[in-house]
């Protein structure tokens, strides 16, 4: 359960990453969000992911404090995974509805930032499924299973997360830049 909450904080610090690197650009006009609404509107549903999973994680870790009834144990595992994939699903609409933004590239790297939350989303609709056929018969298996989906969907989101630096390479742009150092809800994640 740890895992999951420093993979999401992984997953945020690349995806600001992301959004700080921008894309390049000069005087030029571009059609799109303007670069301080886009910003907001990323950090913002980044962070609002960021908090709910932070809060469902202390959640689940009260509520499997000194249980030992293993349906009981995966019920509420698989509620904290379905959680992360409803808000997964929700940061990456709200960035989708942001648009692309008006810089050069913006579209590039609205496409790229997209398809990365939603692999980060897909990781977490395969791991519900898993965690649904996790055998509540034998503690040893269980636990098992338990460790080996935790290291699959820290795989999945570390390769995310290396997708999304490697993004920071491939734009850059003063505009975005500024954008994001100056949202608060960007310093929110990074800090």
């Amino acid at each position: 359960m740890r895992t999951l909450r420093v993979l999401a904080l992984l997953l945020c610090a690349s995806t600001l990453a992301l959004a700080a690197s921008g894309c390049g650009g000069g005087g030029k006009s571009f059609s799109g969000a303007k670069p301080d609404v886009w910003a907001a509107t990323v950090c913002g549903a980044v962070g609002t992911w960021t908090q709910g999973l932070k809060a469902s994680s202390a959640q689940l870790s009260s509520g499997l404090s000194g249980e030992t009834d293993l349906k009981v144990v995966k019920a509420r595992f698989v509620s904290f995974l379905e959680t992360a994939e409803t808000s997964s699903e929700a940061m990456v609409t709200t960035i989708s509805a942001a648009g692309a933004p008006a810089v050069k590239d913006g579209a590039a790297i609205q496409n790229d930032l997209v398809t990365g939350l939603e692999a980060a989303q897909a990781s977490f609709t395969h791991a519900v499924a898993r965690a649904k056929k996790l055998s509540t018969t034998d503690p040893q298996a269980f636990a098992t299973g338990v460790q080996a989906l935790g290291s699959d969907v820290q795989k999945e989101l570390t390769d995310v997360g290396t997708r999304f630096n490697t993004l920071g390479d491939k734009y850059d742009d003063t505009s975005l830049n500024k954008a994001t150092s100056e949202e608060p809800a960007c310093s929110m994640i990074n800090g």
